[in-house]
C-alpha cells in the first residue's frame, strides 16, 4: 500500500509540474528511480485495441517453406498496468479453426534501461521470457531475445532442446506495428515463426 500510493503520488506530480519527479525531494530516492520516463512513454503507440492480421511460419512440424497459416480473426487490446510500468497484452480469436489466447507484459526496465517482455498461452508449458540487450535504452525497433525449452513447438526433432527465440517490435506509427517472432534451433538458422500486424481500431 505504501509503495503504492507514493508512486500514485509521483505521477499526480508529474502531471501538475514541469519539473520532473525524479526531482522531487520529498520522495525516497529508490521510488524516485523507478518513476515511469522515456521508455515507458515510448510505449504509449502500443495502447489501445488492434485488430491482428497472424501469419505462423515453419512451426509445430511445418516447414517454414510452406505458406503460412493465416488468421484475420484475432484481437488484441492493451493497456496500462502497475501505475503505467506495464504495458498488458490480452489476445484472442481463433486461428486455423482453433481457438487463440495470449496474454503478455511489456516493461521497461530502468535500471537495466531495456524492454522485458513475457508471454503466456495454454499451448506451451513454460513462459517465453524476452530482454532487449542491457544499456540499448530507448532503441527502435524494439529487439529482445530469449530462449525456451522446446516441446514441439518447433519441431518433433528438438523437444527438449533449448531454442533461441528473439521479438521484434516495429512501431510504425500510432495506428499500426507489426511484431515479429523469430526462432532458432540448435544448430540452425533463424527463421521466422510469427508476423502479426496491428491495425487500431480504437
Amino acid at each position: 500500500m505504501l509503495v503504492t500510493t507514493l508512486l500514485s503520488s509521483a505521477q499526480n506530480n508529474k502531471s501538475e509540474s514541469a519539473n520532473p519527479p525524479a526531482a522531487k525531494t520529498d520522495l525516497p530516492a529508490w521510488v524516485r528511480r523507478g518513476i515511469p520516463g522515456e521508455g515507458h512513454a515510448a510505449l504509449k503507440p502500443l495502447i489501445g485495441t488492434w485488430r491482428v492480421h497472424k501469419s505462423i511460419y515453419g512451426t509445430v512440424g511445418r516447414s517454414p517453406d510452406l505458406p503460412p497459416v493465416v488468421s484475420t480473426d484475432i484481437t488484441t487490446n492493451r493497456q496500462w498496468v502497475a501505475d503505467g510500468h506495464y504495458v498488458e497484452d490480452l489476445t484472442d480469436g481463433t486461428l486455423n479453426g482453433q481457438p487463440y489466447w495470449r496474454k503478455g507484459w511489456l516493461g521497461y526496465s530502468i535500471m537495466d534501461r531495456r524492454y522485458e517482455w513475457v508471454t503466456i498461452d495454454p499451448l506451451n508449458t513454460t513462459m517465453m521470457i524476452y530482454y532487449a540487450k542491457k544499456d540499448s535504452g530507448e532503441t527502435m525497433p524494439i529487439d529482445m531475445t530469449g530462449v525456451f525449452t522446446d516441446q514441439g513447438v518447433v519441431s518433433d526433432a528438438t523437444v527438449g532442446k533449448p531454442i533461441g527465440q528473439r521479438t521484434v517490435i516495429r512501431i510504425e506509427n500510432n495506428d499500426r506495428h507489426v511484431i515479429e517472432l523469430y526462432f532458432t534451433p540448435p544448430g540452425g538458422k533463424e527463421q521466422l515463426a510469427d508476423r502479426s500486424i496491428y491495425t487500431r481500431t480504437y
